[in-house]
């Protein structure tokens, strides 16, 4: 195998080469950096290591134009070499450390060489890292080559090649763009395919909401199964690369896109017409079919992108028995391949070719036929010329490198090389039996061939009949059955696709046509503004609540609440099956087994944003605008906190019934909060929090799609902030967030992207960025946050810290020292208690000021929640599905009748200027407190009876 290109690695990102050597093979590297350094080093993957594959970065590069900001690598921005930091963080998630080679000089050629040894052949990962640049992308050359070892490539060859490739020949040895290169302008927009690689281009989503998609040219080698793209047809510059053995590929006909999940990394891709759709979705599938029969890990029939961590069938010994024999066909594997060179070295006619690259091998009956050999040389996996050979001394111009590299030039690469074993002495004493020699050699030559041939057929339908997935048929209860069913689908038929499907969501809107939103060139990914306008407000938009006539039923004598709750009884199901059913889906939309909730309601889980309070009450006590905002902007930054606990991101909380209400009254902080699910296809909440200093609503749209590998979520709708003292408004879309490792792996929720806090009445605004943290080291915690003004100047205070745990004040980028929050208590040991904040686990609690007070609505009062609880696990299923029917049974009759649901608590409101599905609580003698304080309740659906 030989590549040379040119790689671009984008500022606080990383780029990834992966490539796939056998064992005693040589993996030869030539770097050069321009005008700026990188770090650079090898990694190895474990292989069969399902709980690491979807930690690993797949793809090849995590960019500035991805559709999400990335972890990247762990190289810290103190010192740049430090290589226990980076192979801690590396090996700590089962990577295996070949060479931290730290800072590659710009400008300065950097040669390497690493032999594989024998049993360790499989996927290495050339790590090239940019992280401790803020600003600048950063570009270089690569030079990569696989030999077996001891058999390096002609020197004078590949530096031919390198020397045209930086001419700008078409001839490069990265055939693809070769390809690329040579095709004309009037085919831009065409799909170029053949039987190695598929080209053309592609729209891919941009990194940030409302940026639209930009045009890029993406290539696929079915040779490695991997997908390339760059900017364009006629850029150089590598952007980023996936293979598909290691990622999760998913496509949607209707809207024409393709999600291509690595597990830290989604790309959403779009075709532009329905051809082109077509064309690309065939050849994902036969790459995607090609890279399933490569992987020795356990797979799925047809579905290669989902590994089981499935117990198998088979004994411990005989596995070990079949891994022995593994191992001596991959010893008569290459004693079969030192033969075929032997026998080639010893052909005569190789002493008197005059060619420097003489005929391939004729087989000793072609030759005794008289026949001449064929004039394509036969091929080689290995990638190195099969005609050169084997024993073959170095000509004197060579001599002079005599086992040592050639020093390396600022301005030309050189391919490092290794001393060539001279010819051995039996092969001079018998120059006259030559041709006997040789003989007697393709003798043996072909006995091996038909013995690895067999052995090779034997072990693959070994370990097909080894692996093959053998269902319970045991009967199971509740969330058992639905594990038997989520691991034990029935295989695809042969001609299934071995891609996922897309599936769309209810009542979302997909938009097909994407002339409009499309971008040609790339934006600054850390650009100041966002789509929404950071002026002024004249007046007060209907949308932000104002100030109640009273606070009923507060103000009240302080009770005490519970701390914890139950631990669960059994872990959730891993939900494999079922999930890659619902690729691009909203999973809120979805009814999974109840083993797979946390006993809280999705309403519940919204008003976990009241946790952290009193930072509203500090923000309306100060005098300082910009310091109101720093209170306000940590305040939104709080609520992401209640994740921290890792062991809360493999459960989900309930959804709601349509019209199931949730209050909470803190007597002790001096809230009261309403919240009701007012739409259910979407589903969508509506809520609004009063204090005597504040008031907050929400109408909140939240969706959890899965992407083969982890699932974005996000929530549409502003949260808006009335400060009663001053009479600001402060407004923010939560910030996106992931939940990694799905399919293996540790799960973790982390934040993207930045959020933006705006104060519409004075025009200031934050801008808190959630840093990428290490490549592999998991969850990125870190935050900064900086303020501007209306005129888009800074301003002089910010916030630093870690969304986790704590944020501090800064100064003019300095830090204060000053604490402006702190995270809350855990519940005891919360990982065992679905880890918990000690303020969610009282939110489900009925104490004495809900206790005959509650609507029948109330999520408190939902029986299948209490029971889960409880621990319950068979009477929480078995409801669960009653009251899901209950509710379907409802909606049909509304139907029937000609009649829509209207919620009873909120009314819907907009302001017409952006078209937000908004909701307003109602006040007076239909509002919800006044109800409460009359205790009757009327209009209220029983949404909890069957």
């Amino acid at each position: 195998m030989a590549a040379m290109e040119e790689l671009e690695i984008h500022s606080k990102s990383y780029f990834v080469r992966w490539i796939n050597v056998s064992a005693n093979h040589t993996i030869s590297w030539s770097i050069q950096p321009h005008k700026k350094s990188v770090n650079f080093g090898l990694f190895k993957h474990p292989g069969q290591s399902t709980q690491l594959s979807s930690q690993l970065p797949a793809s090849a590069s995590h960019t500035t134009d991805s559709n999400e900001n990335l972890p990247a690598t762990a190289a810290t921005s103190g010192s740049r070499n430090q290589q226990s930091n980076v192979v801690e963080k590396l090996t700590g998630i089962g990577l295996k450390s070949i060479k931290w080679i730290g800072k590659c000089e710009a400008n300065v050629v950097l040669q390497g060489t690493y032999d594989v040894p024998t049993g360790e052949g499989g996927d290495y990962a050339l790590v090239f890292d940019n992280t401790f640049s803020k600003q600048v992308s950063k570009t270089l050359t690569l030079v990569l080559l696989t030999y077996p070892t001891g058999f390096q490539p002609h020197v004078s060859a590949s530096a031919s090649i390198m020397r045209s490739q930086m001419s700008g020949s078409s001839e490069s040895l990265q055939q693809p763009r070769a390809r690329r290169r040579g095709n004309s302008r009037s085919t831009l927009n065409a799909q170029v395919s053949d039987a190695n690689v598929h080209t053309g281009q592609l729209q891919k989503r941009r990194r940030k909401r409302g940026q639209g998609w930009a045009r890029r040219f993406f290539s696929l080698d079915f040779t490695s199964s991997t997908l390339s793209y760059y900017h364009d047809r006629n850029s150089a510059a590598l952007r980023g690369a996936i293979p598909l053995s290691l990622a999760a590929v998913a496509t949607n006909e209707k809207s024409r896109e393709i999600s291509i999940d690595s597990g830290t990394e989604v790309w959403h891709l779009r075709a532009s017409n329905d051809q082109d759709f077509v064309a690309w979705k065939r050849a994902l599938e036969k790459a995607s079919s090609r890279g399933s029969s490569k992987d020795e890990g356990l797979t799925l029939p047809g579905r290669p992108e989902l590994r089981l961590p499935l117990p198998l069938t088979h004994s411990p010994a005989e596995e070990n028995e079949w891994t022995r024999v593994e191992r001596l066909v991959s010893q008569i594997s290459g004693s079969r391949d030192a033969v075929r060179r032997l026998a080639r070295d010893t052909d005569p006619k190789y002493f008197v070719s005059p060619s420097p690259f003489p005929s391939p091998l004729p087989s000793s009956s072609e030759r005794s036929r008289g026949r001449s050999p064929s004039p394509h040389p036969p091929s080689n996996d290995s990638g190195v010329d099969p005609r050169r050979p084997f024993w073959k001394r170095k000509t004197s111009g060579n001599s002079s490198h005599s086992g040592k590299q050639a020093n390396a030039s600022n301005s030309q690469l050189v391919v490092p090389i290794k001393e060539e074993s001279s010819k051995p002495a039996s092969i001079h004493s018998h120059a006259d039996g030559m041709d006997a020699i040789h003989d007697n050699l393709m003798a043996v030559l072909r006995d091996l061939d038909n013995a690895v041939t067999e052995f090779s057929s034997l072990l693959a339908d070994s370990k097909q009949r080894r692996h093959s997935l053998k269902p319970a048929m045991t009967s199971r209860k509740s969330m058992e059955s639905d594990i038997s069913q989520e691991f034990f689908d029935a295989p695809d038929g042969g001609a299934a696709s071995p891609l996922l499907t897309i599936q769309d969501s209810d009542g979302e809107d997909d938009k097909v046509d994407g002339a409009a939103e499309e971008v040609e060139d790339d934006a600054p990914s850390d650009s100041d503004g966002e789509s929404e306008s950071a002026a002024p407000h004249d007046g007060a938009s209907p949308l932000f609540p104002s100030r109640p006539k009273s606070l009923s039923p507060l103000p009240l004598e302080k009770i005490r609440r519970r701390q914890t709750i139950l631990a669960p009884t059994v872990m959730p199901p891993s939900l494999i099956g079922f999930l890659r059913k619902n690729v691009g889906k909203d999973l809120s939309q979805i009814s999974m087994p109840v083993s797979a909730n946390e006993p809280l309601s999705l309403l519940q889980r919204a008003a976990e944003i009241m946790e952290y309070s009193s930072l509203l009450d500090q923000a309306s006590q100060v005098s300082d605008s910009v310091e109101r905002l720093m209170y306000v902007t940590a305040f939104a930054i709080s609520s992401l906190s209640s994740n921290r606990v890792r062991e809360r991101s493999i459960r989900k909380p309930f959804n709601p019934m349509l019209g199931e209400t949730y209050e909470l009254v803190r007597e002790d902080r001096g809230f009261r909060f309403i919240a009701e699910k007012v739409s259910h296809r979407p589903v969508q909440l509506a809520y609004q929090a009063d204090s005597k200093e504040w008031s907050l609503a929400q109408s909140p749209l939240p969706s959890q799609k899965f992407w083969g590998k982890s699932a974005e979520i996000t929530t549409e709708g502003r949260v808006r902030i009335t400060l009663h003292a001053t009479g600001e408004h402060f407004s923010w879309t939560p910030a996106t967030q992931f939940l990694r490792n799905i399919i293996a792996g540790e799960k973790y929720v982390e934040p993207v992207g930045e959020l933006t806090i705006f104060n519409e009445t004075t025009g200031q605004r934050t801008i808190s960025t959630f840093k990428a943290g290490g490549m592999f080291s998991g969850r990125s915690e870190e935050v900064s946050t900086r303020a501007i003004d209306s005129s888009h100047k800074n301003l002089s205070l910010g916030l630093t810290g870690t969304w986790p745990s704590a944020l501090s004040l800064t100064k003019d980028g300095s830090p204060t020292g000053k604490p402006i929050w702190s995270a809350g208590d855990l519940v005891p040991s919360a990982p065992k208690h679905y880890g918990l904040t000690a303020f969610a686990a009282a939110l489900n609690e009925i104490t004495s000021i809900e206790d005959s007070h509650l609507p029948p609505t109330d999520s408190r009062l939902r029986p299948d929640q209490r029971a889960l609880e409880d621990g319950d696990l068979d009477r929480a299923e078995e409801v669960k599905v009653q009251l899901e029917e209950a509710q379907r049974a409802r909606r049909r009759d509304m139907e029937n009748a000609g009649e829509s649901w209207i919620p009873r608590w909120f009314t819907r409101v907009s302001d017409g200027s952006d078209g937000e599905n908004a909701w307003r609580l109602k006040g007076g003698k239909d509002g919800y407190w006044d109800e409460r304080a009359r205790g009757s309740w009327s209009s209220v659906v029983p949404v909890f009876e069957d």
